[in-house]
Order: structure tokens, then sequence, then C-alpha cells
């Protein structure tokens, strides 16, 4: 799988996850949650989860529990905004080459690319339910995806604090409860559409002529040595 940390090297990875979440807990004057944020990029909840907590590091920027799942507050998002920033139409991601060649450059895992569109496919069917707190069966029957990866994909959440995972044991039922997501159709098929564009970087390879230098390097040594 690929590694979740690779982002947090990509300074301008770091730059523009700060400017969505500040964007956002402006616009709403509220905490930000991890999966609020990553609804917003072509990514996986992994890596957005350790940029955040990376910032959490900074003066004015807390995490908190809401309603029992962890948020971020950020008490002065204007800070970390250089300015109008449209994160609806993802002007942002545009205008970071820096931050979308590391997202190719993940893109290199299969398995990194197939976690992405499933946690983003939950995340969009959650945010479609008319109640934060759904049943098991509502997400499985919403899904091509087997009920045993939707409920390790969502067990997953739960252990991070995403969302609150409980069990009703007179109805036999899972719940789980949702931070509030606003995750359109139309950003969420960008966000698809994204990530079947980007290119993964090629494998490095070693020159054809760096191995006749090696050969030649070596022969030279080897008569030499015949040679004393």
């Amino acid at each position: 799988m690929a590694d979740s940390q690779r982002l947090r090297s990509v300074p301008e990875g770091i730059q523009l996850i700060s400017e969505v979440a500040a964007e956002l807990a402006r616009r709403d004057e509220a905490p930000v949650t991890v999966l609020g944020v990553t609804t917003y990029f072509p990514m996986d909840v992994d890596s957005i989860a350790r940029v955040l907590e990376g910032i959490e590091e900074l003066d004015g920027v807390e995490r908190i529990q809401l309603d029992k799942l962890a948020a971020y507050e950020i008490a002065r998002p204007e800070r970390f905004l250089p300015g109008p920033l449209d994160i609806e139409e993802q002007a942002h991601l545009e205008k970071a080459p820096a931050f979308m060649r590391a997202v190719a450059s993940l893109k290199q895992d299969a398995d990194w690319v197939k976690k992405v569109r499933e946690q983003h496919e939950l995340l969009r069917i959650a945010s479609a339910a008319r109640e934060p707190r759904v049943e098991l069966g509502y997400l499985t029957s919403r899904t091509d995806l087997p009920s045993a990866k939707v409920q390790s994909l969502l067990n997953d959440f739960g252990a991070e604090g995403y969302i609150e995972v409980t069990v009703d044991e007179d109805a036999d039922a899972l719940y789980y409860t949702f931070p509030k997501l606003n995750y359109s159709r139309r950003r969420f098929q960008r966000n698809m559409a994204l990530l079947e564009s980007l290119e993964p970087a090629p494998p490095t390879r070693i020159s054809m002529w760096i191995f006749v230098a090696l050969f030649a390097t070596i022969l030279l040594i080897v008569i030499i040595f015949l040679r004393l």
C-alpha cells in the first residue's frame, strides 16, 4: 500500500490541505473533520488525516471531540488563506502542480487507487443520506462493494474516531454516525475523473549506457590485473 506519509514531505500539499480546511472552517463557522476535508481531494482518508495531524501543532489549531467524533477547530482560519479559494470548482487543485505530481506518484500502487475509490464511494453515499446516522444495510444496498469490504472500511473509520459505530442488539443491526458531509455528485465525479486522468510517474530505469560503462570498467580492471 502507498505510503500515506508521503504528502507530508510536499510543502505545497500541506499548504493546500490546510487552506481547504481553513476555508471550510471559515465558511461553515464550525470545526472541520478529516472526512469532510477528504471530499475535496482525489486522495485517501489516511493521507489527509496525516496532514491535518501536522497542522494540529500550530497555535490556534486544536483537535477536539465533536459529538463523539474527531474534529479540528481552527481559531483564525483567515491566517491560512492567502485570498479567495474556490474549493467547490476545485480550482485549488489546478494551481498545485507539485501536489498533483505527488498524487500521481501514488497511482503506481493499484491497491491505493482502489482504496481511494472505495472510500469516496462510501462518503458520497453517506452524504446523500437524510440523517448522519445510517444503518449498515443502507450503505451496502447502494454499492456493489461486498458487505465485508464496506464493514472493513467503516471499521477503519471508526477506529480513528472519524465516525461512531454503534450496535443495536435488539434489532441486531450496526449503525454508523458520520460527521456533516456535503459531498455533491458533481464533486465526487470530478474527484474520480481527476484521479483517473493522473499519470503515474514512470518507474526509474537505469540507462543501458550505465551498464555498458560498468562492464567496460570491470573489463579494464581485469585486463590491468592480468598484466600485473
